[in-house]
């Protein structure tokens, strides 16, 4: 059986809703993609990646699919509605991954060049160990 990880609610919310809920921002977002796919993604990928696991992380817990959000106009807002959802729903939940071979990633460099046809790509190579690539 694949491996479970916890996430925060608002890691599940960034991805059912499409809007930035993670409490730890796009790092948050980073973690959950790449927990569901089995695969790491870059920064370009996530919006794809997310769309395309969404049905599986409401399948997993489907009472994601009744919550809904428009967006905020103050921080204060957002966490006065995230506590909301806290209460009702719990803040960590188990999420597991797909099973191998369900989600077929993309070649970065190949999706960067149809998102941005006849643009430049340059590609550099960061040193194994110097830092994180995406």
């Amino acid at each position: 059986m694949p491996e479970t990880e916890r996430f925060h609610l608002g890691h599940l919310l960034s991805i059912t809703t499409g809007v930035m809920l993670s409490p730890d921002g796009v790092g948050g977002i980073y973690r959950i993609i790449d927990h569901i796919t089995g695969q790491p993604h870059m920064t370009h990928q996530l919006p794809r990646a997310a769309e395309e696991i969404a049905p599986y992380l409401t399948e997993q817990h489907p009472w994601l699919a009744d919550i809904t959000c428009g967006g905020f106009d103050s921080e204060p807002a957002y966490h006065a509605w995230m506590d909301e959802q806290v209460a009702r729903y719990g803040e960590w939940h188990v999420v597991t991954p797909m099973p191998p071979g369900q989600y077929m990633g993309r070649d970065p460099l190949e999706e960067l060049r149809e998102m941005a046809p006849g643009v430049p790509i340059i590609a550099v190579e960061v040193p194994e160990g110097t830092g994180d690539a995406r």
